[in-house]
């Protein structure tokens, strides 16, 4: 008896699984040969869990490891049974977010649009359950890949909102390291997309809320650098070289060599005296 609810269970899950990879793709009427692309080999999940419910971190672990291994319908697969049955973990919902941006692929492909819609749905429901996250930073990088999703949608309405809701987190946040943190990451995005007035400003406020304090400066110098105001790039890097890095790699001895051999190149360059 209980190996024919056994077959049952496996037989219901295997059927949600193409049911849910049908909707993520958004293909109306695939063909068999689109259902064999999906098909999961049941007996091998049945071995890996003994056909008995394990905790969610289990499973969570065991998509971790599908998604390094680039098995992305098989994570989709251990993931739709994690939230299946854990509803309200948040860990859940964000690498399910996790998973279905990354099978999304480009907007214009069929069924990316739909993935990237479920990845939003995923990514909303972790943040609503942040306070149960294992790791906090989730929270600010499920944010990120939704700012990084409309953005792909060309969605300028909910980025915009996205952005609004980074930047109050920030400013609601007593925790001035973490505060500094939030700050850092924006300051990354808008230097990535070639909005440097505002990462100058972020990385300001990333080095007054005492995070990364050195690189934040290193890195204002460079968009001052291409602005080619030099007078504040040589005033930027002068003051980071006065702070040390907190953590040791080896990017680091590469700031340290840039700073310096900046600094030496604008020697001549003249800061005005400050009027108190």
């Amino acid at each position: 008896m209980k190996r024919i609810f056994l077959i049952f269970n496996i037989l219901v899950l295997s059927t949600l699984y193409v049911y849910a990879q049908g909707q993520s793709l958004n293909i109306p009427n695939r063909t068999a040969d689109t259902v064999r692309t999906v098909t999961i080999d049941t007996n091998m999940y049945s071995s890996l869990f003994n056909g008995k419910l394990e905790p969610a971190w289990v499973y969570i672990g065991e998509a971790k490891r599908a998604i390094y291994n680039g098995d992305i319908p098989y994570a989709l697969y251990i993931m739709n049974k994690t939230v299946m049955y854990y509803p309200n973990n948040a860990d859940a919902h964000y690498f399910l977010g996790l998973i279905y941006e990354k099978e999304g692929g480009s907007p214009a492909e069929q069924g990316g649009a739909a993935s990237y819609r479920l990845a939003i749905e995923e990514y909303r429901k972790a943040i609503n359950l942040a306070t149960n996250l294992t790791i906090p930073a989730y929270k600010l990088d499920a944010y990120f890949s939704l700012l990084y999703i409309y953005e792909k949608l060309i969605d300028e309405n909910n980025y915009a909102n996205i952005e609004k809701e980074i930047i109050a987190m920030a400013e609601n946040t007593y925790v001035t390291k973490e505060k500094g943190r939030i700050y850092f990451r924006l300051a990354e995005h808008y230097g990535n997309r070639n909005r440097g007035t505002a990462a100058i400003d972020y990385y300001r406020q990333s080095y007054l809320n005492g995070y990364r304090q050195k690189l934040s400066l290193f890195r204002m110098s460079l968009i001052y650098r291409r602005m080619r105001n030099y007078v504040q790039e040589k005033e930027t890097l002068t003051l980071a070289s006065k702070y040390s890095f907190d953590n040791v790699e080896p990017s680091n001895f590469e700031v340290e060599k840039a700073i310096v051999q900046r600094l030496e190149a604008l020697k001549n360059v003249r800061i005005p005296k400050k009027l108190n």
